[in-house]
């Protein structure tokens, strides 16, 4: 099952008994394997309205390198313009021009630890300071938010989340014949806060596919969650739009996250991996969609 919340659900009620060995996997990974890998990234932000129509998108490609350190499974991370990792990203954030330093579980092959990460927290203190003095944040905030960065699993998680879930399924034994419902943490685009939202996850072996497994994860904010967003938008606007311009009214707030993992059995390797994160304001849709295509990779 699963590591994590999760929930099973049989699709049937005779799944359990018709159950076979074969309708388990164990997401393995070859990431220890590997010298080096490449990811394409190909980034892509809307605002669509009411009706679909899109309003403005950005549309952005960069290259991820995985290099192997000294340890076993340990890596350095860096983002590039050109396919073969030579040239610096484009990004602006200035995040993207540095180099992560990652642990991967060696049993598991999910993401472990980021062995670098008291640099990435005083970042992330000083882009809060700059916050606080511009009153964006008030002093409080940030001496509450400064205390609990000082944690490598919170650091990490807010310098490499999209990675996170990258890697989330390795090491984890899925049932092909049912379906779960997963609890995750969606992040707010407004505050930054993480809310915890119930959603779905199947499987999907593709007709006359031979070692292909498609994984989909679905979480969309409830009843629970929209008042709440709802406020953290007034506050958002409240703080950054100009003082002279009344507040528009806001009629409803929606947050919805899917992730679909192409994953080769026989190569052990995510091929495709699409995380995809909408924001809803007032029925105007700010989307925000990363697809990771695996590009090149070198044996030891």
């Amino acid at each position: 099952m699963l590591r994590g919340i999760l929930f099973f659900i049989a699709v049937s009620g005779s799944v359990l008994a018709k159950a076979q060995l074969n309708d388990s996997i164990v997401v393995k990974s070859a990431m220890t394997e590997k010298a080096w890998i490449t990811y394409r990234i190909i980034s892509q932000e809307y605002i669509a309205n009411v009706n679909g129509f899109i309003l403005d998108t950005k549309i952005d490609t960069t290259y991820i390198r995985f290099k192997k350190l000294e340890g076993k499974s340990e890596y350095s991370i860096t983002y590039h313009a050109d396919d073969k990792c030579t040239k610096p990203t484009k990004k602006l954030d200035a995040l993207w021009f540095t180099e992560f330093r990652v642990r991967f579980d060696e049993k598991t092959g999910k993401l472990a630890e980021l062995t670098n990460w008291k640099f990435y927290r005083d970042q992330i203190v000083s882009s809060l300071s700059a916050q606080a003095a511009a009153k964006i944040i008030s002093s409080a905030e940030f001496e509450e938010k400064k205390n609990l960065l000082n944690d490598e699993n919170l650091v990490r998680k807010t310098v490499l989340s999209d990675l996170t879930y990258f890697f989330s399924l390795n090491g984890d034994t899925i049932r092909l014949d049912a379906e779960y419902m997963k609890l995750k943490p969606v992040r707010s685009p407004m505050s930054g806060n993480d809310y915890m939202i119930l959603g779905s996850f199947s499987s999907e072996v593709p007709e006359g596919a031979r070692n292909t497994i498609l994984f989909h994860a679905k979480n969309k904010a409830g009843e629970l969650e929209k008042p709440k967003l709802v406020e953290e938008v007034k506050e958002y606007l409240y703080k950054t739009m100009p003082k002279d311009q009344p507040l528009p009214e806001i009629s409803g707030v929606g947050l919805n996250s899917e992730m679909d993992w192409q994953y080769n059995k026989a190569q052990r390797m995510m091929m495709k991996v699409t995380l995809s994160d909408v924001l809803v304001i007032n029925n105007q849709s700010r989307g925000n969609i990363r697809l990771f295509e695996l590009w090149d990779q070198s044996a030891q």
